[in-house]
């Protein structure tokens, strides 16, 4: 005889549905064409899972439920359900929903989680949870409802401004994925960074809501970013990328596209406390880095460093990553904004040749070979903090190549905004402020 508890505590499945039944407006991500057939005759199962309560660890059975229903079948994680997730998360979803109305709240054990994190490839990182697959979608059933709550807190104050600390977990990590789509997500006080993407194509995340501020008031005190590293999203190896209508509040890039990033759409973007980084690249110099074909319209960004920035590593390597690198090449080409509004960040739009992390690069600031060319700007307004509101400070090894703004309206301290070129670097440039033009090179202002 089962007793009510412990019948409340299992892994539920419900009786196997039609696949003709339970399709019926059920969207899949991608394009057709690349999806991969069910099997003949085959039924999707509903796996519904409730927590075990009393603290204890649920990871072991959502693994389980994705292991029974995670090919043609339906994970339910029902709201308003808070389930403990005190163990590293995996799972491999082919043709299947997870449909995360609760919330997963990840434990703030730190020398577990240090100690037992999967590994991913990229500067030794690490991730609490890797979901891979094909044909998938994650949900968390609306805004601001269903997703992860990372208990960050622990990891913002431990790191205390320190970036890359090592064992800090990512929230979620989708590799090897192909037509996958995280929609209606929210993340609350991530861990690290929120999303990470690695060698995968056809991605799509949209409706997600993330908050990873900081409460600890010695930050203020110290005048330390205890956000850092709280980024939106970081990916390498993806082609084909697809985020819209995010709000985003941390401390770090909201999305950082790296090397191999290439196809991708970032609309209706909000970011506070962190812009679009297409970087940090070059950091490996045995890897050339490529970055291609983006377009980003409607994106505003708020109280950061800037709204659209490029971060290269200088030309001459020293140390090892994450807190090392550099030496690498590559290039970065055919980036467009549209209607990029900031509020307060030190610039709109960037360009840094000389990201390192060992103090003794900085003498090398002029080495990097990583080229940026064919970036447009359209629509670039708001305020700054600086008195330049564009800079294109290139490096004298790979000139910066056809970069194209058109109406700039950017303001400082009431006056207009000016633009910075490294006399050196900027080529073939059109700069407009409504219908007035300049072609050409030049240090300063327009």
């Amino acid at each position: 005889m089962v007793s009510a508890l412990s019948l409340s505590s299992a892994l539920l499945l419900a009786a196997p549905l039609t696949r003709a039944s339970r399709c019926t407006g059920y969207t899949l991500g991608g394009s057709t064409t690349s999806r991969s057939p069910p099997t003949p005759a085959s039924t999707i199962s509903v796996c519904t899972v409730t927590p075990l309560g009393w603290g204890r660890d649920d990871a072991p059975q959502i693994m389980a439920a994705a292991e029974a229903c995670g090919e043609d079948g339906v994970i339910e994680l029902p709201a308003p359900y808070v389930y403990t997730i005190s163990s590293r998360l995996y799972m491999k979803l082919v043709r299947a929903t997870l449909n995360v109305f609760g919330t997963l709240s990840f434990t703030p054990d730190l020398g577990y989680w240090i100690d037992n994190s999967h590994r991913i490839e990229f500067q030794n990182q690490s991730t609490a949870w890797i979901v891979e697959g094909e044909d998938y979608v994650i949900t968390g059933g609306g805004w601001q409802q269903g997703g992860i709550l990372g208990n960050g807190q622990a990891w913002y104050g431990r790191a205390a401004g320190q970036s890359n600390q090592f064992g800090r977990p990512i929230c979620l990590s989708l590799v090897n994925s192909t037509n996958a789509t995280v929609k209606d997500f929210t993340v609350r006080q991530g861990q690290f960074w929120t999303f990470y993407l690695q060698d995968s194509y056809d991605i799509k995340l949209t409706g997600i809501y993330i908050n990873g501020t900081n409460t600890d008031p010695a930050a203020g005190a110290a005048g330390l970013n205890y956000e850092v590293n709280v980024d939106g999203l970081d990916s390498i190896r993806v082609n084909g990328l697809t985020t819209a209508d995010w709000v985003f509040h941390g401390g770090d890039d909201c999305l950082a596209p790296k090397g191999n990033s290439t196809n991708m759409v970032f609309r209706n973007m909000t970011c506070v406390g962190g812009g679009i980084a297409f970087g940090s690249i070059g950091q490996y110099a045995t890897a050339p880095d490529y970055i291609a074909n983006n377009i980003s319209p409607k994106y505003g960004g708020a109280g950061v460093s800037g709204g659209a920035y490029f971060k290269s590593w200088v030309g001459v390597a020293e140390g090892s990553p994450p807190q090392g690198g550099g030496g690498g090449t590559g290039r970065v080409w055919n980036i467009t904004f549209d209607n990029l509004r900031v509020e307060n960040t030190t610039k709109a739009v960037y360009v840094n040749k000389c990201y390192y992390k060992v103090a003794d690069q900085a003498n090398y600031c002029d080495t990097s070979t990583l080229q940026f060319s064919e970036l447009s700007f359209h629509e670039v307004s708001g305020y700054v903090s600086s008195p330049y509101g564009v800079s294109f400070n290139c490096s004298g090894a790979a000139h910066c190549d056809d970069i194209t703004i058109t109406d700039l309206d950017l303001t400082y301290s009431g006056a207009e905004a000016g633009i910075y070129c490294d006399n050196k670097s900027v080529t073939d440039s059109v700069y407009r402020y409504g219908n007035e033009s300049q072609t050409g090179y030049g240090l300063g202002k327009r």
